[in-house]
């Protein structure tokens, strides 16, 4: 989020942002794409590494809400689905404006994604684990504590109700002449 940032700070300062630039920045961010995004979401201009797409997908309306909102967003990606996904970190920075824009218009934002190491992956994969198991194993407990105490409330009632018996039978023994 960081280098986005930053990213979007150094290039908020140009009049234009050529792909050139844009592709340097996705390079020095280390990102897998990175792309300059209007207000509405339309993807302006884009740099992709790798991707065989000629420009990035467009974020998503809730993290646009969220960056203009908090100035920035973040979202990970791809742990839900397996093994097979591509885990990703999407972040979205609105670029400060610079004394080049009209006022009036809208923000810029810019939009990188991020691959996520795998070994990171791997531990979140671990906590997410080990959440789930917890969260099934707190279950159980309050159903062992219920049938443990309803077990011992009946275990007193039975030997209230015996007591009772017993104090009446001995008191008819004791009361015979």
């Amino acid at each position: 989020l960081a280098g986005t940032a930053s990213a979007a700070a150094r290039l908020s300062q140009e009049a234009t942002v050529s792909p050139l630039a844009l592709e340097r920045e996705r390079e020095r961010v280390g990102a897998k794409e990175l792309a300059l995004v209007a207000g509405s979401g339309q993807v302006l201009l884009g740099a992709a590494g790798e991707s065989r797409t000629l420009l990035p997908e467009r974020p998503g309306a809730a993290l646009l809400r969220q960056a203009r909102g908090a100035g920035q967003a973040s979202q990970i990606e791809g742990l839900d689905e397996g093994a097979g996904a591509d885990p990703r970190v999407r972040v979205l920075v609105v670029l400060p404006a610079s004394g080049f824009a009209a006022p009036g218009t809208e923000p810029r934002l810019l939009f990188a994604v991020h691959a996520l190491p795998r070994p990171m992956v791997a531990d979140a994969l671990k906590v997410q684990a080990a959440y789930s198991e917890y969260q099934q194993r707190a279950l159980a407990r309050e159903a062992l504590r219920r049938l443990y105490i309803g077990t011992l409330t009946l275990a007193l009632v039975l030997t209230i109700f015996g007591a009772v018996m017993l104090a009446v039978v001995l008191g008819n023994q004791i009361v015979r002449p």
